[in-house]
């Protein structure tokens, strides 16, 4: 009868150590892999860009156009300022076309006559379009209307005592399901439209709102807080920036001090820190698994021995 002979009892208890080991760190690894992302998709800024006058209107729309779809040809009553979030646009400026491709941006002076084009012909394009306007006036890059045009949102919001010079800044984000931002100060006048889904605006005052799809938002300036997103489906949102040069748009903000009668919790190792995962917590599972195959392996030694 043949007999299989058996790997030396050293490699046996090295393999059984390694499983182990990769066992423990393999749901750790994918929980780092998967965990909720915010994706940047517009982040154009126009630099130096001189205000109407003291007081004045932040205007901002999403159109969407159709494959083949064009714009009217329209003169701008305020410099605009264009971007594309989605597929690719030919904005012709006194007649001349310049392509632009989603996450880029053109600017096209007061005066100037402006047609936009969609010349796929299978792709749907979105346009950004910001513009500073006089109070309660209005510009036609904001009410677009022709054969495969549609005006998806417009928002609005009356602007005083900006500097004399800021920066226009377009931008686009989308949160994946269970995003949260860290806690943060917008320290810069700003609109939002929400694309889709719905993203939660949190204070650390206690207060909160909420931005569903079509409705602009202003997360208040000089209010500590966070955003998120608490859905199981992504969210997206549109923003237009008025910052000043060289000062940033958001610092990082403190949550409140507990009270000093409050005791910390104990960490048990099972949980994760206020501000991402506990390095004891993470490698919680790995010193278990090597803990586990020490005392196997003391076993294991001592009934060898005994079988010599």
């Amino acid at each position: 009868m043949s007999h299989r002979r058996r790997p030396p009892f050293t490699k046996r208890l090295l393999l059984g150590a390694a499983l182990a080991v990769f066992a423990a760190v393999l749901p750790l690894g994918l929980a780092v892999a998967q965990a909720p992302a915010q994706v940047s998709l517009l982040n154009v800024p126009f630099r130096g860009v001189t205000v109407p006058s003291g007081s004045f209107d932040l205007v901002q729309s999403v159109t969407d156009f159709n494959p083949g779809a064009k714009s009217p040809t329209i003169t701008a009553t305020a410099a605009y300022y264009l971007s594309v979030i989605e597929g690719e646009l030919t904005v012709a400026v006194d007649g001349k076309p310049e392509t632009v491709a989603a996450g880029k941006g053109v600017s096209a002076p007061a005066s100037a006559k402006v047609t936009i084009t969609n010349a796929s012909t299978g792709t749907k394009a979105r346009l950004f379009a910001s513009t500073l306007l006089g109070v309660a006036a209005v510009d036609d890059v904001h009410q677009l209307s022709s054969v495969g045009v549609k005006v998806f949102a417009n928002a609005r919001r009356t602007v005083q005592n900006a500097p004399p010079v800021i920066d226009v800044i377009q931008v686009a984000t989308r949160y994946d399901p269970g995003f949260r931002s860290g806690n943060h100060t917008m320290n810069e006048l700003h609109l939002f439209i929400t694309l889709s889904g719905t993203t939660n605006f949190n204070y650390l005052d206690g207060g909160s709102d909420r931005g569903g799809p079509g409705l602009q938002m202003v997360m208040d300036e000089g209010r500590a807080g966070w955003m998120a997103n608490t859905a199981q489906a992504s969210s997206s949102f549109v923003l237009t920036w008025l910052g000043t040069p060289g000062k940033p748009l958001t610092s990082a903000a403190a949550a409140p001090a507990r009270p000093s009668t409050a005791p910390a919790p104990p960490n048990t190792g099972n949980g994760l820190a206020q501000n991402g995962g506990s390095p004891s917590g993470a490698l919680a599972p790995v010193a278990l698994a090597l803990a586990g195959v020490a005392a196997l392996g003391g076993l294991a030694l001592r009934r060898h021995k005994k079988t010599r």
